[in-house]
Protein backbone atom coordinates (compact mmCIF):
# COMPACT_ATOMS: atom_id res chain seq x y z
CA UNK A 1 0.00 0.00 0.00
CA UNK A 2 3.36 2.13 0.81
CA UNK A 3 4.34 2.10 -2.71
CA UNK A 4 1.21 2.40 -4.85
CA UNK A 5 0.83 6.39 -4.69
CA UNK A 6 4.40 6.16 -5.86
CA UNK A 7 3.59 3.62 -8.87
CA UNK A 8 0.68 5.93 -9.48
CA UNK A 9 2.51 8.70 -9.72
CA UNK A 10 5.30 8.35 -11.89
CA UNK A 11 3.12 6.36 -13.99
CA UNK A 12 0.89 9.74 -14.84
CA UNK A 13 3.97 11.71 -15.01
CA UNK A 14 5.23 9.27 -18.22
CA UNK A 15 1.67 8.98 -19.20
CA UNK A 16 1.42 12.39 -19.80
CA UNK A 17 5.18 13.30 -21.35
CA UNK A 18 4.50 10.39 -23.68
CA UNK A 19 1.21 11.30 -24.66
CA UNK A 20 2.23 15.52 -25.10
CA UNK A 21 4.89 14.07 -27.49
CA UNK A 22 2.97 11.46 -29.30
CA UNK A 23 0.19 14.19 -30.31
CA UNK A 24 2.80 16.39 -31.04
CA UNK A 25 4.61 14.23 -33.16
CA UNK A 26 0.94 13.48 -34.74
CA UNK A 27 0.43 17.10 -35.20
CA UNK A 28 3.76 17.92 -36.62
CA UNK A 29 3.27 14.91 -38.91
CA UNK A 30 0.45 16.03 -39.96
CA UNK A 31 1.49 19.39 -41.50
CA UNK A 32 4.87 18.25 -42.28
CA UNK A 33 2.68 15.53 -44.51
CA UNK A 34 0.86 18.36 -45.98
CA UNK A 35 3.70 20.36 -46.79
CA UNK A 36 5.94 17.18 -48.54
CA UNK A 37 2.73 16.53 -50.57
CA UNK A 38 2.49 20.46 -52.03
CA UNK A 39 5.95 20.31 -52.42
CA UNK A 40 5.83 16.41 -54.21
CA UNK A 41 3.41 17.92 -56.88
CA UNK A 42 5.19 21.02 -57.31
CA UNK A 43 8.38 18.78 -57.90
CA UNK A 44 5.73 16.23 -60.69
CA UNK A 45 4.18 18.99 -62.09
CA UNK A 46 7.85 20.48 -63.47
CA UNK A 47 8.85 17.55 -63.90
CA UNK A 48 5.66 17.12 -66.55
CA UNK A 49 6.56 20.32 -67.78
CA UNK A 50 10.18 19.91 -68.91
CA UNK A 51 9.42 16.63 -70.29
CA UNK A 52 7.58 18.05 -72.46
CA UNK A 53 9.22 21.09 -73.34
CA UNK A 54 11.58 18.83 -74.33
CA UNK A 55 9.68 16.71 -76.67
CA UNK A 56 8.38 20.03 -78.35
CA UNK A 57 12.08 20.98 -78.37
CA UNK A 58 13.37 17.76 -80.08
CA UNK A 59 10.21 18.07 -82.38
CA UNK A 60 10.93 21.37 -83.66
CA UNK A 61 13.82 20.85 -84.90
CA UNK A 62 12.54 17.99 -87.04
CA UNK A 63 9.09 19.64 -87.70
CA UNK A 64 10.24 21.72 -90.67
CA UNK A 65 12.07 19.38 -92.64
CA UNK A 66 9.08 16.98 -92.02
CA UNK A 67 6.71 19.28 -93.36
CA UNK A 68 9.14 19.67 -96.85
CA UNK A 69 9.18 16.07 -97.10
CA UNK A 70 5.28 15.83 -96.83
CA UNK A 71 4.29 18.50 -99.34
CA UNK A 72 6.94 17.03 -101.75
CA UNK A 73 5.87 13.47 -101.00
CA UNK A 74 9.35 12.72 -100.57
CA UNK A 75 8.99 9.20 -99.01
CA UNK A 76 12.66 8.50 -98.94
CA UNK A 77 13.14 11.79 -97.06
CA UNK A 78 10.58 11.20 -94.95
CA UNK A 79 11.64 7.76 -93.95
CA UNK A 80 15.28 9.20 -92.91
CA UNK A 81 13.77 11.95 -90.84
CA UNK A 82 11.59 9.77 -88.78
CA UNK A 83 14.08 7.09 -88.39
CA UNK A 84 16.16 9.98 -87.39
CA UNK A 85 13.69 11.67 -84.90
CA UNK A 86 12.82 8.09 -83.69
CA UNK A 87 16.41 7.85 -82.36
CA UNK A 88 16.87 10.88 -80.04
CA UNK A 89 17.20 9.26 -76.64
CA UNK A 90 13.79 9.46 -74.80
CA UNK A 91 11.67 8.67 -78.50
CA UNK A 92 10.35 5.52 -78.23
CA UNK A 93 7.61 5.81 -81.51
CA UNK A 94 7.07 8.63 -84.37
CA UNK A 95 4.83 8.46 -87.17
CA UNK A 96 4.16 11.69 -89.59
CA UNK A 97 1.25 11.07 -91.84
CA UNK A 98 -0.28 13.46 -94.53
CA UNK A 99 -3.94 14.89 -95.15
CA UNK A 100 -3.92 11.81 -98.15
CA UNK A 101 -3.30 8.97 -95.85
CA UNK A 102 0.63 9.17 -97.11
CA UNK A 103 2.68 8.49 -93.83
CA UNK A 104 5.82 6.66 -92.61
CA UNK A 105 6.35 5.42 -88.72
CA UNK A 106 9.55 3.97 -86.98
CA UNK A 107 9.68 2.24 -83.74
CA UNK A 108 6.59 0.48 -81.63
CA UNK A 109 3.47 1.92 -81.16
CA UNK A 110 3.16 1.61 -76.98
CA UNK A 111 -0.08 1.40 -75.94
CA UNK A 112 -0.62 4.33 -73.54
CA UNK A 113 -1.36 8.00 -73.21
CA UNK A 114 2.29 9.30 -74.19
CA UNK A 115 1.35 9.54 -77.75
CA UNK A 116 1.12 13.57 -78.74
CA UNK A 117 0.08 14.60 -81.92
CA UNK A 118 1.48 17.81 -83.49
CA UNK A 119 0.16 19.41 -86.48
CA UNK A 120 2.10 19.84 -89.15
CA UNK A 121 2.19 23.08 -91.14
CA UNK A 122 4.48 24.25 -94.50
CA UNK A 123 4.19 28.04 -95.28
CA UNK A 124 0.72 28.11 -92.79
CA UNK A 125 -1.04 25.41 -94.64
CA UNK A 126 -2.15 21.97 -93.11
CA UNK A 127 -0.15 19.00 -94.51
CA UNK A 128 -0.46 16.52 -92.02
CA UNK A 129 0.56 15.73 -88.46
CA UNK A 130 3.28 13.96 -86.54
CA UNK A 131 2.46 11.35 -83.70
CA UNK A 132 5.61 11.31 -81.15
CA UNK A 133 5.78 8.96 -77.91
CA UNK A 134 7.91 10.37 -75.76
CA UNK A 135 8.99 8.71 -72.05
CA UNK A 136 12.33 9.64 -70.59
CA UNK A 137 12.09 8.06 -67.22
CA UNK A 138 8.77 7.85 -64.49
CA UNK A 139 8.14 11.63 -63.66
CA UNK A 140 6.56 10.25 -60.55
CA UNK A 141 9.93 8.51 -59.42
CA UNK A 142 12.02 11.53 -60.83
CA UNK A 143 9.94 14.24 -58.86
CA UNK A 144 10.27 11.54 -55.63
CA UNK A 145 14.22 11.85 -56.10
CA UNK A 146 14.00 15.49 -56.22
CA UNK A 147 11.88 16.46 -53.61
CA UNK A 148 13.04 13.53 -51.01
CA UNK A 149 16.28 15.87 -49.64
CA UNK A 150 13.87 18.65 -48.99
CA UNK A 151 10.69 16.41 -47.40
CA UNK A 152 13.78 14.59 -45.09
CA UNK A 153 14.57 18.01 -44.23
CA UNK A 154 11.11 19.39 -43.22
CA UNK A 155 10.44 16.17 -41.12
CA UNK A 156 13.94 16.56 -39.09
CA UNK A 157 13.33 19.86 -38.27
CA UNK A 158 9.90 19.08 -37.01
CA UNK A 159 10.90 16.45 -35.01
CA UNK A 160 13.39 18.33 -33.49
CA UNK A 161 10.30 20.88 -32.61
CA UNK A 162 8.42 18.32 -31.31
CA UNK A 163 11.50 17.75 -29.03
CA UNK A 164 11.67 21.01 -28.05
CA UNK A 165 8.39 21.72 -27.18
CA UNK A 166 8.09 19.02 -25.13
CA UNK A 167 11.27 19.66 -23.34
CA UNK A 168 9.86 23.28 -22.80
CA UNK A 169 6.25 21.45 -21.73
CA UNK A 170 7.69 19.27 -19.20
CA UNK A 171 10.03 21.88 -17.57
CA UNK A 172 7.07 24.56 -17.12
CA UNK A 173 4.03 22.48 -16.44
CA UNK A 174 4.69 18.57 -15.81
CA UNK A 175 7.88 19.08 -13.50
CA UNK A 176 6.03 21.14 -11.25
CA UNK A 177 2.76 19.11 -11.32
CA UNK A 178 4.81 16.04 -10.38
CA UNK A 179 6.08 17.32 -7.61
CA UNK A 180 2.89 18.21 -6.77
CA UNK A 181 1.72 14.88 -6.57
CA UNK A 182 4.91 13.38 -5.01
CA UNK A 183 4.05 15.66 -1.89
CA UNK A 184 0.31 14.35 -1.72
CA UNK A 185 1.21 10.98 -2.19
CA UNK A 186 4.00 11.02 0.88
CA UNK A 187 1.37 12.35 2.91
CA UNK A 188 -1.40 9.59 1.85
CA UNK A 189 1.69 6.97 2.02
CA UNK A 190 2.19 7.96 5.98
CA UNK A 191 -0.84 9.66 6.84
CA UNK A 192 0.07 12.77 7.43
CA UNK A 193 -3.02 15.42 7.72
CA UNK A 194 -0.65 18.38 7.32
CA UNK A 195 -1.59 20.88 4.40
CA UNK A 196 0.86 20.44 1.08
CA UNK A 197 4.26 22.44 1.44
CA UNK A 198 3.89 24.26 -2.02
CA UNK A 199 5.88 27.20 -3.36
CA UNK A 200 4.86 28.68 -6.28
CA UNK A 201 6.97 30.72 -8.55
CA UNK A 202 6.98 34.53 -8.70
CA UNK A 203 5.47 34.12 -11.98
CA UNK A 204 2.07 33.00 -10.93
CA UNK A 205 0.87 31.43 -14.09
CA UNK A 206 -1.65 28.84 -14.47
CA UNK A 207 0.04 26.60 -12.54
CA UNK A 208 1.22 28.01 -10.05
CA UNK A 209 -2.52 29.29 -9.68
CA UNK A 210 -3.71 25.33 -9.46
CA UNK A 211 -0.85 24.85 -7.00
CA UNK A 212 -2.15 27.54 -4.52
CA UNK A 213 -6.02 26.94 -5.12
CA UNK A 214 -5.11 23.04 -3.92
CA UNK A 215 -3.58 24.15 -1.04
CA UNK A 216 -6.24 26.17 -0.28
CA UNK A 217 -8.11 23.38 -1.16
CA UNK A 218 -6.45 20.73 1.18
CA UNK A 219 -6.32 22.79 4.19
CA UNK A 220 -10.42 22.95 3.89
CA UNK A 221 -10.42 19.32 3.33
CA UNK A 222 -8.39 18.78 6.50
CA UNK A 223 -10.49 21.27 8.76
CA UNK A 224 -13.74 19.17 7.29
CA UNK A 225 -12.09 15.89 8.32
CA UNK A 226 -11.12 17.03 11.76
CA UNK A 227 -15.07 18.64 12.26
CA UNK A 228 -16.27 15.40 10.62
CA UNK A 229 -14.06 13.03 13.15
CA UNK A 230 -15.43 14.65 15.77
CA UNK A 231 -19.15 14.83 14.95
CA UNK A 232 -18.68 10.88 14.17
CA UNK A 233 -17.27 10.18 17.74
CA UNK A 234 -20.34 11.98 19.09
CA UNK A 235 -22.59 10.35 16.95
CA UNK A 236 -20.83 6.58 17.65
CA UNK A 237 -21.50 7.47 21.50
CA UNK A 238 -24.78 8.33 21.40
CA UNK A 239 -25.33 5.54 19.06
CA UNK A 240 -24.00 3.45 21.64
CA UNK A 241 -26.70 4.66 24.25
CA UNK A 242 -29.39 4.72 22.18
CA UNK A 243 -28.72 0.99 21.11
CA UNK A 244 -28.68 -0.03 24.65
CA UNK A 245 -31.90 1.96 25.31
CA UNK A 246 -33.22 0.38 21.95
CA UNK A 247 -32.13 -3.45 23.21
CA UNK A 248 -33.49 -3.03 26.15
CA UNK A 249 -36.68 -2.01 25.69
CA UNK A 250 -36.80 -4.44 22.77
CA UNK A 251 -36.45 -7.17 25.31
CA UNK A 252 -39.38 -5.54 27.72
CA UNK A 253 -41.30 -5.55 24.03
CA UNK A 254 -40.38 -8.94 22.75
CA UNK A 255 -41.70 -10.61 26.03
CA UNK A 256 -45.03 -8.21 25.91
CA UNK A 257 -45.20 -9.55 23.00
CA UNK A 258 -44.95 -13.18 23.07
CA UNK A 259 -47.17 -13.02 26.06
CA UNK A 260 -49.71 -11.45 23.74
CA UNK A 261 -49.00 -13.79 20.70
CA UNK A 262 -50.02 -16.92 23.43
CA UNK A 263 -53.18 -15.33 24.40
CA UNK A 264 -54.05 -14.75 21.09
CA UNK A 265 -53.40 -18.50 20.01
CA UNK A 266 -55.54 -19.91 22.44
CA UNK A 267 -58.60 -16.86 22.29
CA UNK A 268 -58.12 -18.17 18.34
CA UNK A 269 -58.36 -21.81 19.46
CA UNK A 270 -60.84 -21.04 21.64
CA UNK A 271 -62.89 -19.16 19.21
CA UNK A 272 -62.57 -21.62 16.47
CA UNK A 273 -63.69 -24.42 18.38
CA UNK A 274 -66.49 -22.54 19.92
CA UNK A 275 -67.14 -21.77 16.29
CA UNK A 276 -67.22 -25.03 14.69
CA UNK A 277 -68.99 -26.34 17.89
CA UNK A 278 -71.83 -24.12 17.39
CA UNK A 279 -72.09 -25.05 13.32
CA UNK A 280 -71.86 -28.74 14.84
CA UNK A 281 -74.58 -27.88 17.42
CA UNK A 282 -76.70 -26.33 14.75
CA UNK A 283 -76.65 -28.33 11.96
CA UNK A 284 -77.32 -31.55 14.70
CA UNK A 285 -80.24 -29.64 15.72
CA UNK A 286 -81.45 -28.83 12.42
CA UNK A 287 -80.87 -32.63 11.35
CA UNK A 288 -82.59 -33.81 14.51
CA UNK A 289 -85.24 -31.13 14.11
CA UNK A 290 -85.48 -32.57 10.47
CA UNK A 291 -85.48 -36.42 11.45
CA UNK A 292 -88.31 -35.44 14.09
CA UNK A 293 -90.15 -33.84 12.17
CA UNK A 294 -89.89 -35.86 8.95
CA UNK A 295 -88.32 -39.38 9.69
CA UNK A 296 -91.34 -40.56 12.01
CA UNK A 297 -94.20 -39.62 9.08
CA UNK A 298 -92.39 -40.93 6.61
CA UNK A 299 -91.71 -43.81 8.78
CA UNK A 300 -95.30 -44.18 9.42
CA UNK A 301 -96.36 -44.11 5.60
CA UNK A 302 -94.15 -46.64 4.90
CA UNK A 303 -95.43 -48.92 7.02
CA UNK A 304 -98.95 -48.10 5.71
CA UNK A 305 -97.69 -48.59 2.22
CA UNK A 306 -96.55 -51.92 3.21
CA UNK A 307 -99.82 -52.78 5.39
CA UNK A 308 -101.83 -51.19 2.24
CA UNK A 309 -99.81 -53.62 -0.19
CA UNK A 310 -100.40 -56.46 1.65
CA UNK A 311 -103.97 -55.93 2.07
CA UNK A 312 -104.16 -55.44 -1.51
CA UNK A 313 -102.31 -58.68 -2.40
CA UNK A 314 -104.81 -60.73 0.01
CA UNK A 315 -107.62 -59.49 -1.97
CA UNK A 316 -106.19 -60.24 -5.21
CA UNK A 317 -105.49 -63.54 -3.87
CA UNK A 318 -109.01 -63.88 -2.74
CA UNK A 319 -110.43 -62.27 -6.10
CA UNK A 320 -108.31 -62.83 -9.32
CA UNK A 321 -110.74 -61.28 -11.51
CA UNK A 322 -109.95 -57.91 -10.08
CA UNK A 323 -106.46 -58.04 -11.03
CA UNK A 324 -107.89 -57.84 -14.60
CA UNK A 325 -110.18 -54.53 -14.22
CA UNK A 326 -109.31 -50.63 -15.39
CA UNK A 327 -109.89 -50.09 -11.47
CA UNK A 328 -107.61 -51.97 -10.40
CA UNK A 329 -104.43 -51.13 -12.96
CA UNK A 330 -105.00 -47.72 -11.16
CA UNK A 331 -104.42 -48.79 -7.55
CA UNK A 332 -101.46 -50.97 -8.34
CA UNK A 333 -100.20 -48.10 -10.34
CA UNK A 334 -100.89 -45.07 -7.27
CA UNK A 335 -99.39 -47.99 -5.24
CA UNK A 336 -96.20 -48.00 -7.15
CA UNK A 337 -95.77 -43.91 -7.54
CA UNK A 338 -96.59 -44.22 -3.37
CA UNK A 339 -93.88 -46.40 -3.03
CA UNK A 340 -91.70 -44.52 -5.38
CA UNK A 341 -91.90 -41.35 -4.02
CA UNK A 342 -91.47 -43.04 -0.32
CA UNK A 343 -88.01 -44.36 -1.28
CA UNK A 344 -87.01 -41.13 -2.90
CA UNK A 345 -88.14 -38.78 0.22
CA UNK A 346 -85.81 -41.98 2.37
CA UNK A 347 -83.00 -41.33 -0.01
CA UNK A 348 -82.82 -37.38 0.14
CA UNK A 349 -83.50 -37.39 4.30
CA UNK A 350 -79.67 -39.85 4.02
CA UNK A 351 -78.64 -37.45 1.88
CA UNK A 352 -79.14 -34.59 4.72
CA UNK A 353 -77.65 -36.43 7.32
CA UNK A 354 -74.66 -36.69 4.66
CA UNK A 355 -73.90 -32.91 4.91
CA UNK A 356 -73.12 -33.10 8.11
CA UNK A 357 -69.32 -32.51 8.62
CA UNK A 358 -69.97 -34.67 11.94
CA UNK A 359 -69.89 -37.57 9.61
CA UNK A 360 -66.07 -37.05 8.92
CA UNK A 361 -63.75 -39.01 10.81
CA UNK A 362 -60.96 -37.53 12.66
CA UNK A 363 -58.46 -36.13 10.69
CA UNK A 364 -55.21 -36.13 13.07
CA UNK A 365 -53.71 -39.18 10.71
CA UNK A 366 -51.49 -38.56 7.84
CA UNK A 367 -52.35 -40.76 4.58
CA UNK A 368 -51.05 -41.64 1.09
CA UNK A 369 -53.27 -39.76 -1.68
CA UNK A 370 -52.20 -42.28 -3.94
CA UNK A 371 -53.27 -45.39 -1.72
CA UNK A 372 -56.75 -43.56 -0.83
CA UNK A 373 -57.24 -43.12 -4.40
CA UNK A 374 -56.84 -46.58 -5.07
CA UNK A 375 -58.87 -48.24 -2.34
CA UNK A 376 -61.49 -45.47 -3.42
CA UNK A 377 -61.22 -47.36 -6.92
CA UNK A 378 -61.01 -50.52 -6.14
CA UNK A 379 -64.32 -49.74 -3.87
CA UNK A 380 -66.10 -48.16 -7.10
CA UNK A 381 -65.21 -51.10 -9.51
CA UNK A 382 -68.88 -52.66 -9.27
CA UNK A 383 -69.97 -49.46 -10.89
CA UNK A 384 -67.41 -48.76 -12.76
CA UNK A 385 -67.46 -52.35 -14.57
CA UNK A 386 -70.43 -51.82 -16.36
CA UNK A 387 -69.01 -48.41 -18.28
CA UNK A 388 -66.16 -48.08 -20.72
CA UNK A 389 -64.85 -45.38 -18.85
CA UNK A 390 -61.64 -44.85 -17.88
CA UNK A 391 -60.44 -43.23 -14.97
CA UNK A 392 -56.27 -42.18 -14.79
CA UNK A 393 -54.58 -41.52 -11.63
CA UNK A 394 -51.45 -38.94 -12.03
CA UNK A 395 -50.24 -38.30 -8.19
CA UNK A 396 -46.94 -39.77 -6.65
CA UNK A 397 -46.96 -42.42 -4.36
CA UNK A 398 -45.16 -40.65 -1.73
CA UNK A 399 -47.40 -37.60 -0.63
CA UNK A 400 -49.15 -37.55 2.24
CA UNK A 401 -51.76 -34.98 3.69
CA UNK A 402 -52.74 -35.18 7.35
CA UNK A 403 -57.09 -35.62 7.05
CA UNK A 404 -59.90 -37.94 7.05
CA UNK A 405 -59.52 -40.58 4.03
CA UNK A 406 -63.50 -40.31 4.29
CA UNK A 407 -63.29 -36.67 3.24
CA UNK A 408 -60.92 -37.43 0.38
CA UNK A 409 -62.94 -39.85 -0.53
CA UNK A 410 -66.21 -38.71 -0.29
CA UNK A 411 -65.04 -35.67 -2.24
CA UNK A 412 -63.67 -38.06 -5.35
CA UNK A 413 -67.21 -40.14 -5.06
CA UNK A 414 -69.36 -37.21 -5.59
CA UNK A 415 -67.28 -35.80 -8.46
CA UNK A 416 -67.06 -39.31 -10.12
CA UNK A 417 -70.53 -39.81 -9.68
CA UNK A 418 -71.54 -36.62 -11.46
CA UNK A 419 -69.02 -37.35 -14.39
CA UNK A 420 -70.95 -40.72 -14.78
CA UNK A 421 -74.08 -39.44 -14.72
CA UNK A 422 -73.92 -36.06 -16.07
CA UNK A 423 -70.67 -35.67 -18.37
CA UNK A 424 -70.85 -38.97 -19.85
CA UNK A 425 -74.48 -39.05 -20.43
CA UNK A 426 -75.26 -41.07 -23.82
CA UNK A 427 -71.78 -41.43 -24.69
CA UNK A 428 -70.22 -45.00 -25.13
CA UNK A 429 -66.91 -44.12 -23.50
CA UNK A 430 -64.88 -41.09 -20.99
CA UNK A 431 -61.95 -40.37 -19.50
CA UNK A 432 -60.66 -38.99 -16.34
CA UNK A 433 -57.88 -37.26 -15.05
CA UNK A 434 -56.71 -37.53 -11.22
CA UNK A 435 -53.68 -35.02 -11.05
CA UNK A 436 -52.15 -34.69 -7.34
CA UNK A 437 -49.35 -32.41 -6.87
CA UNK A 438 -47.44 -30.80 -4.09
CA UNK A 439 -46.52 -26.97 -3.95
CA UNK A 440 -45.03 -24.87 -0.96
CA UNK A 441 -47.20 -26.25 1.80
CA UNK A 442 -50.45 -27.27 0.06
CA UNK A 443 -51.84 -29.50 -1.65
CA UNK A 444 -53.54 -29.67 -5.19
CA UNK A 445 -55.68 -31.50 -6.78
CA UNK A 446 -57.08 -31.35 -10.60
CA UNK A 447 -60.48 -33.34 -11.23
CA UNK A 448 -60.35 -33.57 -15.12
CA UNK A 449 -63.17 -35.24 -17.40
CA UNK A 450 -64.04 -35.04 -21.38
CA UNK A 451 -67.77 -35.17 -20.62
CA UNK A 452 -70.24 -32.86 -22.17
CA UNK A 453 -69.02 -29.90 -19.83
CA UNK A 454 -71.09 -27.46 -17.88
CA UNK A 455 -72.83 -24.47 -19.36
CA UNK A 456 -72.49 -20.96 -17.74
CA UNK A 457 -75.39 -21.05 -15.30
CA UNK A 458 -74.49 -24.36 -14.28
CA UNK A 459 -71.00 -23.42 -13.51
CA UNK A 460 -72.37 -20.21 -11.18
CA UNK A 461 -74.89 -22.23 -9.59
CA UNK A 462 -72.70 -26.07 -9.25
CA UNK A 463 -71.65 -25.65 -5.65
CA UNK A 464 -75.34 -24.14 -4.70
CA UNK A 465 -77.27 -26.53 -2.36
CA UNK A 466 -80.45 -28.33 -3.91
CA UNK A 467 -78.83 -26.88 -7.95
CA UNK A 468 -79.18 -30.12 -9.99
CA UNK A 469 -79.72 -30.64 -13.65
CA UNK A 470 -81.26 -34.07 -13.21
CA UNK A 471 -83.68 -33.77 -11.36
CA UNK A 472 -86.31 -35.37 -13.23
CA UNK A 473 -83.88 -38.56 -12.99
CA UNK A 474 -83.57 -38.71 -8.94
CA UNK A 475 -80.80 -35.84 -8.46
CA UNK A 476 -80.76 -34.21 -5.19
CA UNK A 477 -78.18 -30.69 -6.19
CA UNK A 478 -76.34 -32.06 -2.61
CA UNK A 479 -73.68 -33.90 -4.07
CA UNK A 480 -71.57 -30.98 -5.10
CA UNK A 481 -72.68 -28.45 -2.30
CA UNK A 482 -70.84 -31.69 -0.06
CA UNK A 483 -68.01 -31.48 -1.86
CA UNK A 484 -67.86 -27.31 -1.35
CA UNK A 485 -68.75 -28.10 2.25
CA UNK A 486 -65.95 -30.30 2.57
CA UNK A 487 -62.88 -28.56 0.93
CA UNK A 488 -63.92 -25.66 2.25
CA UNK A 489 -65.28 -25.57 5.90
CA UNK A 490 -63.54 -29.38 6.52
CA UNK A 491 -60.24 -28.92 4.45
CA UNK A 492 -60.03 -24.91 5.18
CA UNK A 493 -59.44 -25.10 1.34
CA UNK A 494 -60.38 -23.24 -2.13
CA UNK A 495 -62.01 -25.09 -4.90
CA UNK A 496 -62.35 -23.58 -8.37
CA UNK A 497 -63.58 -24.29 -12.51
CA UNK A 498 -60.80 -23.76 -14.59
CA UNK A 499 -61.43 -22.91 -18.09
CA UNK A 500 -61.36 -26.15 -20.50
CA UNK A 501 -61.75 -26.90 -23.75
CA UNK A 502 -63.71 -30.20 -23.06
CA UNK A 503 -65.64 -31.64 -20.48
CA UNK A 504 -64.77 -29.77 -16.64
CA UNK A 505 -61.61 -29.46 -14.48
CA UNK A 506 -61.95 -28.40 -10.94
CA UNK A 507 -59.13 -27.37 -8.90
CA UNK A 508 -58.64 -28.07 -5.31
CA UNK A 509 -55.90 -26.81 -3.36
CA UNK A 510 -55.60 -27.81 0.59
CA UNK A 511 -53.26 -27.27 3.19
CA UNK A 512 -51.78 -30.59 3.98
CA UNK A 513 -51.28 -30.24 7.69
CA UNK A 514 -53.93 -29.75 10.11
CA UNK A 515 -51.89 -27.26 12.24
CA UNK A 516 -51.70 -25.04 9.06
CA UNK A 517 -55.38 -25.45 8.40
CA UNK A 518 -56.16 -24.24 12.01
CA UNK A 519 -54.11 -20.91 11.30
CA UNK A 520 -55.61 -20.31 8.34
CA UNK A 521 -59.28 -20.68 10.28
CA UNK A 522 -57.99 -18.41 12.48
CA UNK A 523 -57.30 -16.11 9.77
CA UNK A 524 -60.47 -15.93 8.65
CA UNK A 525 -62.25 -15.70 11.14
CA UNK A 526 -59.95 -12.17 12.40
Amino acid sequence: MSQEPQKISTSARRSIVCRMFLYICLTLTLVGSIAGTLLYSIQFEREIEREHQEMMRITNTFKPAIAHALWQYDKQQLRLLVAGLQGDPGVSYVRAVDTTNFSTEAGTRPYHSHVTRIPVYYDELLVGDLSVAYFNGSPWLKALENASPYIGSIFLLLLVLAGALVLVLHQIVTRRITKLARAVNSRIEHGILTPVDISPSRSMDDVDQLMVAFRELNEQLIKELERNKLAQHQLSKANTELEDRVEERTEHLSETIAQLNQTVDELNTTQSQLIEAEKQSALGGMIAGIGHEIETPLGLCLTMESCLRNDVQAVIAEHPELAKTEEWSRVSESLELLRENLRRATSLMKSFKSVSAGHINDDNDWIYIHKTISDLLRSLSPMLRNHPYEIRVNCPEDICIQASPTAITQVLTNLITNSLKHGFSGRAEGLVVITVEEDSDNLIMDYQDDGIGLSREAAKKIFEPMFTTCRSDGGTGLGMHLVYNIIKQRMKGEISIEPSDTGVHFRMVMPISKAQRRDKGRQAIY
